[in-house]
């Protein structure tokens, strides 16, 4: 393919960055649409008279922010999904169209397999952050306990059931955040959900009438930020640092909502401390403010006990509690749940029978003996162990082989957070390469993350672990130390080509 590419190379702009630019501008004007093949990199680097590098960096750029992606040997193609769309941003680019403007909606990363390609799809080593591991479901006695509840079945399968959910469910639910996140409810207060993103919609619903004003933290899950956009709320960032949100930084005159990931922060991984946890909780009574608690991943604490809840500490006054079965149990079964303040239980009803007739019976019933039975706690010792082992690997091979490295976020949850030196290679150009070579890792960006501000930070790679297995750590960070290593070389090579042009 012919492109029509002008490089200014008296310009103070470098050649890199002239190419990056005028190739993004063509794909979001729609003269290169999506599935278009983009020039092989030698070719191109012949025809604007340039070095080959200086034509891969571009692309490996493009690539790692999203608008064009490898396909192996077959070459480099547009892609099909833009992030300016996902992000909701513009470059001002018009797109010619007699079709009627419509206004794009916000796009979520997708963590599963793209239709009719299955595993494929994926990359052969992923280190896709917030993905538990199918080996550890416990399928033997999920197995047991579906036909124990399908032979006992009358007439469940043909009702339709209590839209806020099994009731047995939610007292177990009850009984459980009792024993493992010090809250005291009672099953009234349990909200049963598709999950945390299906909590997070009733949540809204249940306070947007009131409260206009989101703060979150930056950088935050992007489900949550695109969700209260979505539906016209005021979004307000609010930085973190090692101690978890800047307390200090949230206003003093007005109220609004806070929605926090205290246990482990999303993405960042940092804890809340419990200094920063009564300052929330102070604020929210000073100032008549709500608070939304996505406690996502808590179940995996590896080198210290569970911390109480936000939701325990305030007694279930003005927190709203998000937990989920996905990272536990595996996020095919479409389980989760909200805890409400006591003062929001009868509208929650109303809530949740207008969005939907509630979740399936058989997943909600086996749950509840799976809770009750003690199998439950018995899968999360299990669990924790060999995702504990796998972190420890990821870390010591990490450590190893770039002694220079610094790992955050680590303590607990499924993701751990690779600062990396200022001497590497950007991070979106990692994660491009690796994924030529079969290894997923991921930025902040491509991460589920959304970083409010001018410039992401392209020095972080997010790293989930507990879906591969030790060996295949070891293999994928040996790969990325020398492809790494290759990067930085070709690097240095650029920049004596430059130097002597």
């Amino acid at each position: 393919m012919e492109l029509t590419l002008a490089l200014d190379k008296d310009s103070k702009e470098p050649l890199q960055a002239q190419i990056f630019d005028q190739l993004r501008g063509l794909i979001l004007s729609g003269k290169l649409h999506a599935g278009a093949t983009v020039p092989p990199s030698r070719a191109l680097a012949e025809r604007l008279v340039v070095s080959r590098n200086t034509v891969i960096h571009a692309y490996e750029r493009l690539a790692g922010e999203g608008y064009i992606e490898s396909r192996g040997t077959a070459g480099m193609f547009v892609s099909p999904l833009l992030p300016d769309d996902a992000l909701l941003v513009s470059d001002g680019v018009p797109v010619a169209s007699d079709e009627p403007e419509e206004t794009p909606e916000p796009v979520l990363c997708f963590a599963g397999s793209p239709g009719g390609q299955g595993k494929s799809a994926r990359p052969r080593i992923d280190f896709w952050v917030g993905r538990c591991a199918a080996s550890t479901f416990p399928i033997r006695v999920w197995r047991r306990l579906v036909m124990r509840h399908l032979e006992a079945v009358d007439d469940h399968l043909t009702d339709y059931c209590d839209p806020s959910g099994l009731p047995e469910l939610r007292q177990a639910i009850a009984e459980h955040l009792g024993r493992a996140r010090g809250m005291t409810i009672d099953a009234n207060q349990v909200v049963v959900t598709s999950g945390s993103q299906d909590a997070l919609n009733v949540v809204y619903r249940l306070v947007a009438d009131r409260y206009d004003t989101f703060f979150v933290e930056n950088p935050c899950y992007q489900g949550a930020a695109l969700l209260f956009q979505s539906l016209g709320a005021k979004v307000h960032p609010v930085d973190i640092d090692g101690a978890g949100m800047k307390t200090s930084d949230l206003p003093e005159t007005g109220s609004g909502v806070a929605f926090v990931t205290p246990s482990h922060q999303f993405p960042m991984g940092v804890t809340l401390t419990l200094e920063r946890r009564l300052q929330l909780l102070q604020w929210a009574e000073r100032t008549d403010s709500l608070i939304i608690e996505d406690d996502y991943d808590s179940d995996f604490r590896y080198d210290a006990p569970p911390l109480t809840a936000l939701a325990g500490l305030d007694n279930c006054r003005r927190v709203f509690y998000l937990g989920t079965f996905s990272k536990s149990l595996g996020a095919g079964l479409r389980l989760g749940y909200a805890v409400v303040p006591r003062s929001f239980v009868p509208r929650t009803r109303v809530v949740k029978a207008h969005m939907s007739n509630g979740q399936p019976w058989l997943e909600q019933s086996v749950l509840t003996e799976f809770l009750r039975s003690g199998e439950f706690d018995r899968h999360l010792r299990r669990t924790r162990k060999v995702y504990k082992g796998r972190r420890d690997r990821l870390t010591e091979c990490l450590a190893a082989r770039f002694p220079e490295t610094r790992i955050s976020g680590s303590d607990s949850g499924l993701h751990l957070v690779w600062t990396l030196p200022r001497f590497f290679p950007p991070a979106s150009a990692i994660q491009a390469q690796a994924r030529a070579q079969g290894i997923g890792v991921y930025t902040l960006g491509s991460g589920a993350a959304l970083c409010f501000g001018p410039q992401p930070r392209d020095d972080i790679l997010l790293l989930g672990y507990p879906s591969l297995s030790e060996s295949d750590i070891e293999r994928a960070v040996e790969r990325l130390g020398r492809l790494i290593d290759d990067m930085r070389d070709a690097g240095a090579e650029q920049k004596l080509d430059e130097l002597y042009v």
